[in-house]
């Protein structure tokens, strides 16, 4: 019999619960990882997938046609917005996706063959591909702000843009702070690291950051009128909120695409469209199809590539963003010509008045 199983290593694939083995999976991988909260959102969606789109109840039910799916349906189905999945994250959740597989084939639950079956798609890194080139510009920022200012003003929406437009966090993070963590008196916005609303990096992503203008003065207004009396399933007051727990990481998407469409803040549409017609226009759900719209990673973008110009360095960067140098490099400050032609004009500025110099003159 041991002689057929190995010809034949199919009819030995053992059969165990799929839930229990992804739960196992889960455990074992998050030991070894440091950032648990991102691949606990990945592994979330697999388990979605294996559980609600395939419906797969034990390891002998995953078909090498299901393993093939994944790649599509996390691309474009797996998200509740039109737009498909990012090259890089689709990478990423692959490389994961596969690890689950080989797991499965290293146990005899699933046959060798499935690992073929698992398509990574190719980035070209070095030629810019991979990196997300849009970003919220300054005075759509400003236009925003102005307009929730004049007509929103304090509200959640008013509160989440000022937000996003003044330290370009992450959404997870932003989602993440608790009334506790708002200290009006010193204008300071804590970043913590919990449990139950974790930072990207942990410990190393604490920090506080300083909150500029009238930033502080809007909060505050927010928390005394408009914030509605709100504790979450953990006990918590978080800071955004509807009245319904903590905001979603879904609805400041939504926010972000809302009140960054030209029209929307009283700016004139730059596609030439009419709104009466455009439906990016006419439906808050659907401002995501607006050319101009951003998400809160394109404002955290903008907002960084905004720094750089003003000559603010790396490391204050790094410090109020909890993005490396290396990392702002590669994927946030993002200037266009005329803005990195105008960063170094003072340094040349400089060098032209050095009477010494012949190439000058």
């Amino acid at each position: 019999m041991d002689e057929i199983a190995d010809s034949f290593p199919e009819l030995s694939l053992k059969s165990r619960p799929m839930m229990e083995v992804l739960e196992e999976f889960r455990g074992a991988k998050l030991a070894e990882v440091g950032s648990t909260s991102q691949y606990d959102r990945k592994l979330d969606y697999l388990q979605t997938y294996l559980q609600e789109e395939i419906d797969v109840e034990t390891t002998e039910d995953l078909a090498s046609e299901d393993v093939k799916r994944y790649k599509n349906w996390r691309k474009y189905e797996s998200l509740p917005r039109e737009e498909p999945l990012s090259k890089n994250t689709l990478r990423d959740d692959m490389y994961l996706f596969r690890e689950f597989i080989q797991h499965l084939i290293e146990h005899r639950m699933a046959p060798v063959r499935f690992e073929k079956a698992v398509e990574i798609p190719e980035v070209d890194y070095e030629g810019g591909e991979g990196v997300d080139e849009k970003k919220l510009e300054p005075e759509i920022a400003k236009a925003a702000l102005d307009y929730l200012r004049k007509y929103e003003y304090a509200d959640v929406e008013h509160v989440s843009m000022v937000l996003m437009c003044q330290s370009g966090p992450r959404k997870n993070g932003l989602r993440g702070r608790d009334v506790g963590d708002f200290e009006y008196g010193e204008r300071v916005l804590n970043y913590e690291h919990q449990e139950e609303t974790q930072l990207k990096n942990n410990e190393q992503s604490e920090r506080e950051i300083t909150l500029y203008g009238d930033s502080a003065d809007i909060i505050q207004d927010y928390l005394e009128n408009q914030r509605p009396s709100e504790t979450d399933s953990d006990g918590k007051k978080p800071l955004l909120t509807k009245g319904n727990g903590r905001i979603s990481l879904s609805t400041l998407q939504k926010i972000a695409y809302k009140w960054t469409r030209p029209c929307a803040v009283g700016l004139g549409c730059p596609h030439d469209r009419d709104p009466e017609d455009c439906e990016a226009a006419q439906k808050n759900n659907s401002a995501f199809k607006c050319p101009s719209s951003r998400a809160p990673h394109h404002i955290r973008t903008g907002y960084i590539t905004d720094q750089k110009n003003r000559g603010v360095s790396s490391d204050a960067i790094d410090q109020r963003c909890d993005v490396t140098p290396r990392v702002q490099d590669q994927h946030y400050d993002l200037p266009d010509s005329t803005e990195e032609r105008e960063r170094y004009e003072d340094e040349f500025r400089d060098a032209e008045d050095d009477p010494d110099s012949g190439f000058d003159h």
